[in-house]
């Protein structure tokens, strides 16, 4: 790969208006060493052999990290850096091949230079996807008598429950944290981790959110029932791995320390209702480094900036990423207004270009009805809330991956993709199919669920 395709186009924005010789933290990602025999996905029942597996690697990584630093220490010396030394540290146990470097204007090609180097990104600030509306009100729209959300009975959810209910599944949520208290959880959360704006790993006990966000997306994915009875989880049997990476200003070393945690962790799927400030293709390395070496799932939202627009790295190429459809007065299905989706170019290493059409699937994701923490206000204490977003379009299909990976232990992600992709309902037929309204269309799960079998 040229050294051009290495550095992200981000650095041009991250950079400017620096001197040459100003300091700025950037993301290196090296080579990762093939291993023999590691697992297609991460089941519970291969996490051991997995991580066993993960530490080997990080054996073999850590000569290749100290030549790939080695040689940059000693370039930067040679640009006038002797006194001054550009700080590395390296991110999570070794699970990922990545770290954070410092570079200069005039360092930073240097470190692309370096053979082993596959791609160098700013480290650019994460953000939350914002949900576009919230209002408190307690299931004024909610019909009550089908006991479940509106999400889940236009996915069919309470038929494919029937065979799965998403058990001994991981989902890793990267998000604002979680109200691990809330009834609608009990039992669900099992490991919280918070992820501070320096990437360190701090134990909080109990588990809290910093908003409500994370709360939401978790009783999407696998919350029980609220206190009338009324379904709110996709998978109410699958367990959460909550790391809280959206607490203070934090940065894309944040967002890969939570990825490298929930690796460790045992995911099986990462769900992530984030975004970054500028457009990043390189990010697709680590989505591959997750799908193709660890088996696991990354669903991502595609962002709520409009038609036209998309948000990174739900625009990778690679992630599986969501957009949001709502509910009409006909009982039929549109893209909500607020959903983006585009068609982008990804350029490659003979410069052709990558068509990409993003998003890949759709699914509810306006007026979702989901637990967040207790609050207060002026109209009473509310523990449930509806949110609008691509945020909460990807935890249903985070949920309805992990039903399917219960009942089809010996599938693969990429399998789980495919079906997810084929089987979706597109209004047009499959002739439109992928758009970047749509994408493959709305998620059919028990059509999904079928096609493993």
């Amino acid at each position: 790969m040229s050294i051009e395709h290495k550095i992200s186009p981000a650095f041009d924005p991250f950079l400017a208006g620096l001197d040459e010789d100003d300091k700025r933290d950037a993301i290196v990602i090296y080579e990762a060493p093939q291993t023999e025999g590691l697992p297609k996905r991460g089941r519970l029942r291969e996490i051991h052999n997995r991580l066993e597996k993960s530490q080997q690697r990080a054996s073999i990584q850590k000569a290749l990290q100290e030549e790939i630093f080695d040689h940059y220490q000693e370039a930067s010396r040679d640009l006038g850096y002797s006194d001054d030394p550009l700080e590395i540290s390296l991110i999570g146990s070794g699970t990922l091949p990545v770290a954070t470097v410092e570079v200069t204007h005039k360092t930073l090609e240097a470190l692309a230079e370096q053979p082993h180097v596959v791609a160098v990104l700013p480290n650019q600030s994460i953000h939350l996807i914002q949900p576009r509306r919230v209002e408190y009100a307690d299931l004024v729209t909610q019909d009550n008598s089908e006991s479940t959300t509106w999400g889940l009975n236009s996915l069919d959810i309470p038929k494919l429950w029937e065979t799965s209910k998403g058990e001994n599944v991981n989902v890793a949520v990267l998000d604002t944290g979680v109200y691990a208290a809330h009834p609608a959880l009990n039992n669900r959360v099992k490991e919280f981790v918070v992820i501070d704006p320096l990437g360190r790993r701090i134990t909080a006990s109990p588990p809290f959110d910093s908003g409500q966000h994370g709360t939401h997306v978790c009783g999407t994915i696998a919350g029980g029932k609220t206190d009338k009875g009324v379904s709110i989880g996709v998978a109410p049997h699958a367990n959460l791995l909550v790391a809280g990476v959206l607490i203070g200003n934090t940065t894309l070393r944040t967002l890969l320390e939570g990825i490298s945690w929930a690796i460790e962790t045992g995911a099986d799927i990462i769900n992530m209702s984030l975004g970054m400030s500028y457009y990043e293709p390189l990010f697709t390395e680590v989505l591959d480094i997750l799908i193709n070496q660890y088996g696991i799932l990354p669903v991502v939202a595609v962002g709520n900036e409009n038609h036209g627009n998309t948000s990174s790295p739900g625009n990778s190429y690679n992630a599986f990423s969501v957009g949001a459809i709502e509910k009409l007065s006909n009982n039929k299905h549109d893209v909500a207004f607020f959903s983006s989706g585009a068609s982008l170019v990804f350029p490659d290493q003979e410069d052709a270009g990558r068509l990409v059409t993003k998003p890949d699937v759709v699914a509810p994701g306006t007026q979702i009805y989901s637990c967040i923490p207790p609050t207060r206000t002026p109209e009473g204490t509310y523990a449930y809330n509806y949110m609008d977003g691509t945020s909460m379009a990807t935890p249903h299909v985070a949920g309805v991956a992990a039903l399917l990976m219960a009942a089809n232990p010996r599938a693969s992600v990429i399998d789980i993709i495919r079906v997810l992709k084929e089987t979706a309902k597109h209004p047009a037929g499959g002739t439109r199919r992928p758009d970047n309204r749509w994408g493959w269309g709305l998620i059919q799960p028990l059509e999904a669920n079928s096609a493993l079998k």
